[in-house]
């Protein structure tokens, strides 16, 4: 298995110090088989009978240390495996596309990352060390007995075709069960993370969970699931773990009639029995781990197909880019295979001015301002920074050119300094309140009774909209990049807060190559450039006042935008 690559030392280790333990523990079977020969030969002297007992001790003190050893390397290679993958993981989100992200939602991704990594534990902590080990020993253990009697070594395995044949019953269809419910779970857990979420609307609309009919049926179908897979495995599941170690069936009558034939010594048939039956309890155990070896398919085969989504277009090379002008030439984009977004546009975006894109809900500008970013690529043509193809840029310096304020900008359950920092781990404290000052959140902040070190709750939930608004503008100060995108920064701002962003906004913009996406025209007025966008393409061009005395589609909407403003004031 490729997870398990580069810790090959490791697995030996602990399959080997397991074996060993496993080993110690059939010790006492032959101590007690020793003592009962020495009874049944009437040996009086008890000296004869300490070493025995002394094994006895050692047998299970050993047994019980060296499968602890074990136990805690395997464990500690386990999550240490798990760690590294969760890292491999995080560190994959971050190169797929936004569309290969969006795929599964919040909940899907918290399972996997969470629930289904987890899973990896079983078949790498206990499975590998546990079952080679309880399944060698056993081994070991039958042939001693053909050694000492092959007539009762052939006894002793009469119930393992039975045993196989309702191991097999039990595995028909295994996979496809265990499949069946692990996405049932993820589907309920999906759904719960939805429900928790709408929960304010449930309220509000005097719905409960039980009327909640998406959230019911997910419960219903991963019950459903759950029983189909445990009803049919539960027979066949438990003939199984008591059909095999059932030796006694045949290895007693076969040892006792070998017995009174003369053919069998009392001290060989004692040996035999109590070796039947120790060979036997370590299979118990490693049956037990069947239902995790089923599943260990299903869990790498999800994370192999993860692994295996493809990355974004980018180059290897971090390239000198000389200026910072940002141009569509003949751009299409369409999200999956879908109707194109975007079709065949072109623009250019000087360096130090500002561009405004507007349009209506669905035309295409927030898509333009995530491309630049680096969310997606591009379907046809080309994006160029500089005279730089965006593509042959690699992810990490498209990130480094560029920063991305949305009207929806997310903020960690942190405190405010962690938040900050994100944009510059390394930043000083003069440079943070530097920042934060020039995002009008200095004042706000310093209000606080911990300051930098409020934590501002799950998505920003204990700041306001502003505040949480302003902070994303100061690490956007932070970060300092030659290219800035602003996604209807200012939409959800009340009209306090929306005057002091945009002062921010000002000082954030200067001497930056600027685009901005706005449905309040009145913030455009004073672009470079304002690009009219509808139904993915651009249908005007200019600046505010030749776009107005062009008298087409901006004119109309600048129309409407003043009208409604004077309505608010009325």
């Amino acid at each position: 298995m490729d997870i398990l690559k580069g810790h090959k030392s490791k697995i030996f280790a602990a399959v080997f110090i397991a074996i060993i333990g496993v080993g110690f523990g059939v010790i006492p079977y032959f101590s007690v088989a020793a003592i009962i020969n020495n009874l049944v030969a009437k040996n009086a002297n008890l000296n004869n009978y300490y070493p025995y007992i002394f094994a006895v001790f050692v047998g299970f003190l050993a047994s019980i240390l060296f499968h602890e050893i074990s136990t805690i390397i395997s464990h500690n290679l386990a999550y240490r495996i798990i760690e590294d993958k969760r890292k491999l993981l995080a560190d994959k989100l971050s190169k797929i596309s936004m569309g290969e992200v969006e795929r599964k939602s919040s909940g899907q991704w918290s399972q996997f990352m969470v629930e289904t990594l987890d899973k990896m534990e079983k078949p790498i902590a206990h499975v590998i060390p546990e079952v080679i080990a309880n399944i060698f020993i056993p081994i070991v253990l039958i042939i001693t007995i053909f050694i000492m009697d092959w007539r009762i070594g052939i006894a002793n395995l009469l119930t393992i075709p039975l045993g196989l044949l309702f191991s097999m019953l039990m595995m028909r269809g295994y996979e496809e069960k265990s499949k069946r419910y692990q996405e049932a779970a993820k589907a309920m857990n999906t759904t719960m993370v939805e429900y928790v979420n709408g929960i304010k609307v449930i309220k509000a609309f005097n719905k409960s969970a039980s009327s909640f009919g998406k959230f019911r049926k997910t419960v219903e179908e991963n019950k459903n699931a759950m029983l189909d897979w445990y009803l049919s495995v539960c027979f066949s599941m438990t003939a199984t773990m008591e059909t095999i170690p059932s030796t006694m069936v045949f290895v007693l009558p076969a040892s006792l009639y070998f017995f009174m034939k003369g053919s069998v010594e009392v001290g060989t048939l004692i040996t035999c029995i109590l070796l039947s039956y120790a060979s036997y309890k370590p299979l118990i155990k490693a049956m037990s781990h069947m239902e995790t070896i089923a599943n260990i398919k299903v869990v790498f085969e999800e994370i192999k197909k993860i692994m295996e989504i493809p990355n974004l277009k980018r180059g290897e090379e971090v390239r000198d880019i000389k200026s910072y002008d940002v141009e569509f030439k003949d751009v299409t984009f369409a999200y999956e295979e879908s109707k194109n977004v975007l079709n065949n546009i072109s623009f250019k975006a000087n360096e130090n001015e500002l561009t405004a894109i507007v349009g209506n809900s669905g035309s295409g500008k927030s898509t333009i301002t995530k491309l630049i970013a680096g969310f997606w690529n591009v379907s046809n043509g080309e994006i160029l920074i500089g005279k730089t193809n965006l593509n042959e840029l690699p992810l990490k310096q498209n990130m480094e050119l560029v920063s991305y304020v949305s009207q929806e900008n997310f903020l960690f359950n942190k405190t405010i300094l962690e938040n900050l920092k994100m944009a510059k781990e390394d930043a000083s404290m003069d440079e943070i309140k530097e920042a934060c000052e020039k995002a009008s959140c200095y004042n706000f902040i310093k209000g606080l009774p911990n300051g930098y070190e409020t934590i501002v709750g799950k998505g920003g939930a204990n700041l306001s909209g502003g505040e949480k608004q302003r902070i994303a503008i100061a690490r956007c100060f932070l970060k300092n990049s030659p290219i800035v995108l602003l996604d209807e920064a200012t939409a959800y701002s009340d009209p306090d807060n929306e005057s002091v962003i945009q002062q921010s906004i000002d000082k954030l913009i200067k001497d930056k190559t600027v685009i901005m996406v706005a449905h309040r025209l009145s913030t455009i007025v004073n672009a470079n450039k304002i690009i009219v966008v509808d139904n993915g393409e651009i249908v005007e061009e200019g600046s505010h006042k030749q776009l107005l005395e062009l008298n087409g589609r901006y004119k109309k909407m600048w129309d409407a935008y003043t009208e409604s403003k004077e309505i608010e004031v009325i």
